[in-house]
Order: C-alpha cells, then sequence, then structure tokens
C-alpha cells in the first residue's frame, strides 16, 4: 500500500475552524472535507496567514482608528489599565469558575491580544479568537498559536454551538445590537458554559474619548444585569470597578483638554493612553487594593463593569457569596 499524501498546511486549520464558527451567510455547519465550506447553502471560506476569513462582504471603513494597532502592544503591558483589568477578569475566572482547568476560552473581539495572551500566561486554556481587523489578528497571531477568524464588523459573531467559555472583552459598547449579540453568544455556549465580560460603566461620563473609541453606550449596571437576564443567562457575578479611576476621571479629561486643547481630539485620547511612570505605579497600586475588596462582594461604583454569568444547565459555577 502507497504512503497515503500529507494533508496541506492548512488543512489543521480548517478542522479546527469547522468545530469553532459556522457560516456567517446563512449559519449553517462548516466542513472542512475540501477547504473550508458551508454544508448548507454551499459558501467556501478562505485562509491567509493562519486566519480564516468569515466575511460576507468586503471589509469596509473602520469604526475603530487603526492606527491604534500600532501603540497597544506596548501600552497593554504597561498601563495600569490594562493590567489591572487583565487581574480582575483573572481572578474572576478563577473565584467563579472552579472547572476552569478543563475549558477554553474564546476570545470574541480580541483586539491586538494582549489581554488573552496574559489570561494564557496565567493558565488559562484557550481555544481561539476573532475580530474584525486583520491588523489587530496578525499580532495576535505573533502572541498565540489559536484558531483566529476575520469576521465582520458589527455582526452577530459567527459561532458554532458547544462553547465552555466565552470572553467579551470591551466590545459589547461598540456593537449596536448588543442584546442581539447576547442572544447570539448564549447559543453559542454549551449548557453550563461561561460568558465573561467587560464594559465601561456610567453614562453620565460618556464623553469625546467615547465616540473617538467607537463606543455606542456606556452601561448602568442593572441595565447589563437585565440585557443578560433577557438573553437567557445566569448571572454570577457583577460589578464594577476601577472605583479610584471613577473619582479622577472627568477632572483628569478636564485637564488634558483645557492643557491639550490645540491637539486634536485623537491626539489627546493618544496622551490619556501614555502611561506616566509615577502616576502609573499609584493608580496600578490603588486598583489592586480593589481587588481586595471585590474579594469580599460587589462595589457600587467604577468606571467598569464586569460580569460573569452562565448558560444554565451543568451548575458548575460558582454564584457570589
Amino acid at each position: 500500500m502507497g504512503a497515503s499524501a500529507a494533508a496541506p498546511p492548512h488543512a489543521a486549520t480548517f478542522r479546527h475552524a469547522a468545530e469553532l464558527y459556522r457560516c456567517p451567510g446563512c449559519s449553517g455547519a462548516l466542513v472542512s472535507d475540501s477547504g473550508l465550506r458551508c454544508s448548507r447553502c454551499g459558501n467556501h471560506y478562505t485562509e491567509r496567514d493562519g486566519i480564516v476569513e468569515l466575511l460576507t462582504s468586503p471589509l469596509g471603513g473602520a469604526a475603530y482608528d487603526p492606527h491604534y494597532f500600532e501603540t497597544l502592544p506596548l501600552v497593554e503591558t504597561k498601563h495600569f489599565w490594562y493590567l489591572a483589568r487583565c487581574e480582575i477578569v483573572h481572578e474572576t475566572l478563577t473565584r467563579f469558575v472552579p472547572d476552569l482547568s478543563e475549558r477554553a476560552l474564546f476570545d470574541v473581539g480580541c483586539g491586538s491580544g494582549g489581554l488573552l495572551a496574559s489570561l494564557h500566561a496565567r493558565g488559562v486554556a484557550v481555544s481561539g479568537a476573532c475580530d474584525s481587523y486583520p491588523q489587530a489578528l496578525q499580532l495576535v497571531r505573533r502572541k498565540l498559536g489559536v484558531s483566529l477568524a476575520l469576521v465582520d464588523e458589527g455582526r452577530h459573531p459567527p459561532l458554532a454551538a458547544g462553547h465552555s467559555m466565552i470572553g467579551l472583552f470591551d466590545v459589547l459598547e461598540h456593537l449596536d445590537d448588543d442584546e442581539g449579540v447576547l442572544a447570539s453568544l448564549f447559543q453559542a455556549l454549551a449548557p453550563g458554559g461561561v460568558l465573561v465580560l467587560t464594559v465601561p460603566a456610567h453614562p453620565f461620563l460618556f464623553d469625546e474619548a467615547d465616540v473617538i473609541a467607537g463606543h455606542r453606550r456606556r452601561y448602568r449596571r442593572a441595565e447589563l444585569g437585565e440585557k443578560l437576564s433577557r438573553a437567557g443567562f445566569s448571572i454570577r457575578r457583577l460589578s464594577h470597578f476601577m472605583a479610584p479611576l471613577a473619582c479622577m476621571l472627568a477632572p483628569l479629561r478636564f485637564v488634558v483638554r483645557l492643557f491639550a486643547r490645540r491637539l486634536s481630539p485623537i491626539a489627546r485620547r493618544d496622551l490619556e493612553l501614555k502611561p506616566v511612570p509615577g502616576v502609573n505605579a499609584v493608580m496600578l497600586w490603588l486598583l489592586r487594593l480593589e481587588r481586595l475588596l471585590l474579594r469580599s462582594g460587589s462595589l457600587p461604583f467604577g468606571t467598569s463593569l464586569i460580569a460573569l454569568a452562565v448558560r444554565p444547565g451543568v451548575p458548575r459555577v460558582a454564584a457570589e457569596p
């Protein structure tokens, strides 16, 4: 018997993609018998540089300024906001998901992958990620060897059913149909599956920085809880965080505008993202104290919200004390 032909280099990429995603056009199951195609409508999807392209139309105009992808990899490893967010997310997962080691996280809207790579370095298994920006996915590819997909911006993520854990980190506020996306993610989770997400909080803080970032809204705690519940989720954790920043954000932005009024709004936003060594160290210290407070319960205010919710089924996720 002759030796079988070697599988093409991208065959494994397509096989894994068929398990993680569904057709973005008709929601049919994907099969990898000859490339990657939809078993229902027959659409074929391609792979480029290790990234599966699950697009229904050519890439359009960017709602998020791509120039940030050049600076984010550096900012995410140094800025107190990114470091503290990662620590809060990781601690929330370890506290409220007892079988965390048996699950793998799929990140929807992964950006440049800084948070995902940090969680992986802390022992969280990662199954894959998707984003609407090729520049972002190329950065992720340098950090993690996981399945990556380029998806349509503003549409529901084309995820197959059966995911054990999905992350949505500061993404929901960018979407017009936030409730539709939550319902879609509910369907993508297996019974007992976990959704962990973060969003900006307090609508009264909405200003030009949110507009530049492409935010549609900031959330009230009760509003986020109601939307999760309407999607079918059982909420295990819902709390504000970044409380020290809440006391400083409005005055900080006023000062930045006062002394940098000649700069463009985007340049002022860049200035906010630049780590200032002394301030950065103090804020990180304060936010680590906040993390200790979060171990005893939820916080009533903060510039961000974190939620951990479950698709009812197998009750393996701890409830908030």
